[in-house]
């Protein structure tokens, strides 16, 4: 492990945070990772996702954990209680980014996916959910340009969703 890196283990977001792409951690371990809240961090299970780092309260400091939520869990292939490997890295704007519906999806302005998304750290491979009239919708994203460790969502980001067989 990089001086960079830490070791912590898996619990359950806040219910505040489900769906929007964060990761808390304490501060002792934001100090670690050189790593100021809203910065972008790798979280390395059975395969690396990316998230927002956010501090966690003052009743979960120094506890040696990490909050994700379910979809986070999912993309790095982790469960509660696991213990993960976590890194600060470098975020680029997303210029385009390809998404495959996980479900039938109802027709949807593509722009949509910018503004519900906007802000949250993605990379190739992860699964994403976006409200939609009380309910979710589930993508999986199959293709982020720039490639980059991560890409951030803005609000200039031009979203895809292909259609079925399409890649």
């Amino acid at each position: 492990m990089s001086q960079n890196e830490l070791t912590l283990k898996v619990l359950e977001a806040y219910t505040r945070d489900v769906g929007r792409g964060v990761a808390r951690i304490d501060y002792d371990s934001m100090d670690t990772l050189n790593a100021s809240t809203g910065d972008v961090i790798e979280i390395k299970g059975k395969r690396r996702t990316v998230a927002k780092c956010l501090p966690l309260y003052p009743s979960d400091e120094g506890k040696g954990i990490i909050r994700i939520d379910g979809l986070g869990r999912n993309n790095s292939g982790i469960a509660i209680g696991d213990s993960i490997t976590v890194k600060k890295i470098k975020a680029v704007a997303a210029e385009k980014i390809v998404v495959a519906p996980l479900e039938a999806i109802p027709p949807i302005d593509e722009r949509y996916l910018a503004d519900a998304l906007e802000s949250v750290p993605l990379i190739k491979g992860d699964n994403v959910m976006v409200p939609y009239f009380g309910g979710r919708l589930t993508f999986q994203i199959i293709g982020v340009t720039p490639n980059a460790d991560a890409a951030l969502v803005t609000q200039k980001t031009v979203f895809h969703i292909a259609e079925k067989g399409e890649t």
